[in-house]
């Protein structure tokens, strides 16, 4: 420092002695030296301003840049919500439908064969969409069970409506629970492959079908895996038994002409063993899979005990071998519903 004050008052005493001249010679030589020296620490605060120009550059990028990420992704937030909302909303209202059939058909009459009807065409699907509403919330559309239940349900509502077709008329109420059934049982199955976003799955809906198709058919004709396992076996074969007889019914009123309300009758019968047939097979799956303390499959077992005790007790009488069998059968998945319930309710 001492160094720099003596070099520039020897230089102030040169310009005040040589005029104008000298200043001007020294004004051109004396920098040289005083920059060299100084060199140093002017590079440090040319290279920390040109940092902070760099900083400040770069906070500019990030604050117009980073809007419209948060934007983008803020509105894809939105539309899956949105989407999920919808879905949700779908299933009320499709339980709120059935409900609605129930308590339509019960005011109308509430004989016996009116109770077996409500029992068996309305119970299930509305107690079905009761579950999906539950898996529609958690983001659980994309497991194996619900994707089942949604095409079990898709397939209820178009035959159903086939059912409508032929009869040339039926329940106003019922018609559009089906058709609400219909369209949100495919977007159901829709955002369970592909998800809420329409980008996370990896197969195609019709891949996803034909793999679910063959794990069906692999789930039933395999050996069950334990005692619970072989229940629901027995059971699924015994309706699934009762659905092949009733489409050899169908057939043969195709086949010899029959009256279209005919035709209608047995297709409704089809329709509602289809969907146990469905039901109970989900129920031996969960229990190969030791999964049947799940809410999901207790529900279901409460559900089969109900149809299959009303449909034993009602339509086939308790001293019946057919009506026996669903009598006990519905035992059998009430009592499994139990334990479950309290084994969950314990752990």
């Amino acid at each position: 420092m001492m160094m720099k004050l003596i070099s520039l008052i020897s230089v102030v005493l040169i310009l005040a002695t040589n005029g104008t001249a000298a200043f001007h010679t020294s004004s051109r030589l004396a920098p040289m030296p005083q920059v060299q020296q100084t060199s140093p620490s002017f590079r440090s605060i040319v290279t920390s301003s040109n940092k902070l120009r760099s900083n400040a550059a770069a906070i500019k990028t990030a604050s117009s840049v980073g809007p419209l990420m948060l934007s983008s992704s803020g509105e894809d937030f939105c539309k899956i919500q949105g989407r999920k909302k919808r879905v949700v909303l779908g299933y009320k209202a499709m339980t709120a439908l059935y409900i609605a059939v129930f308590l339509y058909s019960a005011s109308k009459s509430v004989a016996a064969n009116t109770l077996l009807a409500i029992t068996s065409y309305v119970a299930m699907p509305a107690g079905l969409s009761y579950i999906m509403i539950s898996a529609a919330k958690h983001d659980r559309l994309g497991s194996d069970t619900y994707k089942r239940i949604n095409l079990s349900l898709l397939e209820y509502a178009v035959l159903g409506l086939s059912v409508i077709k032929l009869s040339g008329g039926g329940n106003p109420i019922l018609k559009v629970a089906y058709i609400i059934t219909l369209i949100n049982t495919i977007k159901g199955y829709a955002y369970g492959v592909s998800g809420l976003d329409k980008k996370s799955g990896s197969d195609t809906m019709l891949q996803d079908f034909t793999k679910g198709v063959k794990s069906t058919i692999k789930g039933i004709c395999s050996d069950p895996k334990n005692m619970k396992s072989f229940g629901y076996w027995s059971a699924t074969l015994m309706v699934a038994s009762m659905k092949l007889f009733k489409l050899k019914d169908i057939i043969i009123a195709l086949q010899s002409a029959a009256a279209s309300k005919e035709i209608a009758m047995s297709l409704a019968r089809f329709n509602r063993l289809s969907l146990l047939a469905l039901m109970i097979y989900t129920l031996k799956d969960a229990a190969d899979r030791d999964r049947l303390s799940g809410t999901t499959f207790i529900q279901l077992n409460y559900l089969c005990a109900l149809v299959l005790g009303i449909v034993g007790v009602v339509g086939g009488g308790v001293m019946s071998p057919l009506g026996g069998a669903n009598v006990a059968f519905a035992a059998f998945f009430a009592v499994n519903g139990l334990s479950s319930y309290f084994k969950k309710s314990v752990l």
